[in-house]
């Protein structure tokens, strides 16, 4: 069919639109309804509810919630159980941390003090080196020297000697008591009420023959300590005359022993090359210094074993190098010399420097100088005089800058005590 001959397509309505109220949203209402948080809303009025028991929900609850176990507190042992893990740091763990509770501040002049003892014995060590080159090039004789320092001794010996008693304390032992005709002791009767009694009554009936009684009883009574008092100066001489007397035996058996040893101990190291020989003497002079026991007191009477072995011993290794003809060895007295002069300084000798500090500080001080001065002289005339003041510039700073480094070290010193240091353990002995 051609187009002009179609019939016309119906009009078709369109739908109706649906329309919906139109909202303003600049109304405040509906912007605080609608676009603030859930939380910034408005509260709504609460609905009424039922009253209720207040008591019965108090202690339902109370049953149904659980109980919290309250901990123990913390303690500072290993073998209880805890409601603590192994790591657990209590922050009362160092609550009783203690630091240098038995620590002393030092004091400079002090310890200035104190190391004269160190100077007076390495004094006492240089004197006897120097002595022995001297001895060995031949500037003296072995014999003149042990002359020198046994007349030294001796000195030493008889003004330790004076303080004997003082120092030892001699108890006097006490005589047994007296009886008398009525069985009872001299003291006793003295203080008898029989007697006190009398001498009221006499003081009573007539005042002459009281005092004529007291007086007759003070002379009996100063009689009687007078008596006692030569008894005990009598055993005190007693028993300083058997001192010295066992003095005077040692003195004999060391010395005629030495006599006896010289020829054996004067060719014992004569096999043994000069620098064995140096190096040996000087390891034990060094031994001999390090294990010096310089803290002791008077009470000590005899100085450390092995310082005094050690210098002994360095005293018969040198005594092969004492100065001889040819190939023969030393001579008998020069051997003899120098092993008893090494006895008087590293053996006899300490104990008088004790004794000496016990008793007055300032002869210790005089002592300390004069080895000082001494120690020089040695050096000045077998060395040189320039290792002379190199010695007493090096005990002059020494004595002064020791201690005040030590002073300096105390600051790094952190000695920490607490209670949980280990136990130290009480040993009782059966016989105790």
């Amino acid at each position: 069919m051609p187009l002009h001959m179609q019939a016309p397509t119906p009009h078709r309505p369109s739908p109706p639109r649906l329309t919906t109220p139109t909202t303003d949203i600049t109304n405040p209402a509906w912007a605080q309804q609608n676009l603030l948080p859930i939380d910034h809303r408005p509260p709504r009025a609460p609905s009424p509810r039922p009253p209720t028991n207040t008591a019965a929900t108090s202690v339902s609850s109370s049953s149904s919630a659980p109980r919290i176990k309250k901990r123990k507190p913390w303690r500072k042992l290993l073998w209880v159980k805890q409601d603590y893990p192994d790591n657990w740091v209590d922050p009362t763990f160092l609550s009783q941390l203690q630091r240098n509770i038995n620590v002393h501040p030092y004091d400079f002049y002090s310890l200035v003090a104190d190391s004269t003892v160190i100077v007076q014995h390495l004094s006492s060590v240089v004197i006897f080196v120097t002595s022995f080159i001297a001895m060995v090039k031949e500037r003296v004789s072995p014999v003149s020297v042990a002359l020198v320092s046994t007349a030294l001794t001796v000195a030493g010996w008889a003004v330790w000697d004076m303080g004997w008693e003082k120092r030892e304390k001699v108890p006097y032992p006490s005589p047994p008591p007296e009886r008398g005709a009525g069985g009872s002791s001299g003291a006793s009767a003295s203080s008898s009420p029989v007697k006190k009694h009398r001498i009221d009554s006499i003081d009573v009936g007539d005042n002459s023959t009281s005092t004529t009684t007291i007086t007759s009883t003070s002379t009996a009574a100063d009689t009687e300590a007078g008596q006692k008092s030569q008894d005990e100066q009598s055993y005190i001489r007693s028993q300083q005359r058997s001192r010295r007397l066992k003095t005077a035996k040692s003195t004999l058996l060391i010395y005629f022993t030495l006599l006896g040893l010289s020829p054996i101990l004067r060719s014992l190291t004569g096999s043994i090359t000069d620098d064995s020989i140096w190096a040996i003497a000087t390891w034990l002079f060094l031994a001999n210094t390090l294990s010096f026991d310089y803290g002791s007191g008077v009470e000590v009477k005899f100085p450390a074993s092995l310082s005094t072995n050690a210098a002994i011993t360095s005293s018969v290794v040198l005594a092969s190098r004492l100065p001889h003809k040819d190939e023969l060895p030393p001579n008998t007295a020069h051997v003899f010399s120098l092993i008893l002069t090494s006895i008087q300084v590293f053996g006899l000798f300490p104990v008088f420097r004790r004794y000496l500090k016990h008793v007055s500080w300032g002869l210790h001080v005089c002592l300390t100088v004069m080895l000082v001065l001494g120690a020089a002289g040695g050096l000045g005339a077998v060395v040189g005089w320039g290792w002379a003041v190199v010695w007493v510039l090096g005990v002059v700073g020494g004595m002064g800058g020791c201690g005040w480094w030590l002073i300096g070290l105390q600051k790094y010193k952190k000695c920490i005590h607490g209670p949980w240091d280990p136990a130290r353990p009480v040993i009782r002995r059966q016989w105790e």
